[in-house]
């Protein structure tokens, strides 16, 4: 498992949302291309950029600036955020970045998720973003469309793709810590996809515990807990590590 640290992209700069609302915005860096260097030069193996103006849009809206962030960088890129057409998936490819994740396009348009899956593979991710269960597409707007989360999980392999970063919406900004138990869970479920988990991670504790589990769990996305200081990139990382050793 690695620790990923997360940047989403509104108005320009780096921010945080509170359980995904639009309303509910912290901004920890005016510099988004400053903060991606800043968790690369810490050792981040790989860095999660969402493009927050994107994917409440329905299209990329912050491309040029994630090319600017990701130019240069030893990290591994994965981008989302908007992500609805073939074009969008090789621009972003061709600007090096490594993971394309696909969020609303599985609900709304799955023919195009499965064509992007039939053609990049491994590139790309499912991104899988629930409230209580039910899938919020539109940037965690909207719930309407009432696929659960648990279903469309199941309906990867079908799709061709076997990696998911999912996130508890619940969770998600809230520092309330990661329920690593319900991660494993779903990991037995779904043994041939990889996961990230995502939404609420708060500590050092919740690393440990997601290693512990022994389940598939391929990462671990946080943001304010890095912004406000709860631990550093460098200090996640090592505690993977010893995590990993010791189990």
């Amino acid at each position: 498992m690695i620790l990923v640290p997360a940047i989403d992209i509104l108005d320009g700069k780096a921010v945080r949302l509170k359980k995904g609302d639009y309303n509910q915005v912290t901004v920890y860096n005016e510099d988004a291309v400053a903060q991606a260097r800043a968790f690369a030069d810490a050792g981040a193996e790989r860095i999660h950029i969402v493009d927050l103006d994107g994917a409440r849009d329905g299209a990329p809206t912050n491309m040029e600036l994630i090319k600017s962030m990701i130019s240069g960088l030893d990290a591994e890129i994965e981008v989302g955020g908007g992500i609805r057409s073939m074009g969008a998936i090789e621009r972003y490819v061709e600007a090096g970045v490594r993971r394309v994740v696909l969020g609303s396009a599985l609900v709304k348009d799955r023919s195009f998720a499965e064509q992007a899956a039939a053609k990049y593979g491994e590139l790309i991710v499912a991104g899988i973003d629930a409230k209580d269960g039910i899938v919020a597409t539109e940037g965690w707007l909207d719930t309407a469309d009432g696929v659960p989360a648990e279903q469309l999980i199941a309906e990867l392999a079908y799709m061709g793709i076997t990696n998911l970063v999912y996130t508890d919406i619940a969770r998600d900004g809230m520092q309330t810590g990661i329920d690593a138990e319900a991660y494993a869970a779903m990991a037995r479920k779904c043994p041939g996809v990889k996961i990230t988990a995502s939404g609420g991670l708060a500590s050092l504790d919740d690393l440990r515990n997601l290693v512990a589990t022994g389940a598939n769990i391929d990462g671990a996305i946080t943001g304010r807990a890095i912004y406000e200081g709860a631990f550093t990139v460098e200090e996640g990382i090592a505690a993977i590590k010893k995590a990993e050793a010791a189990r």
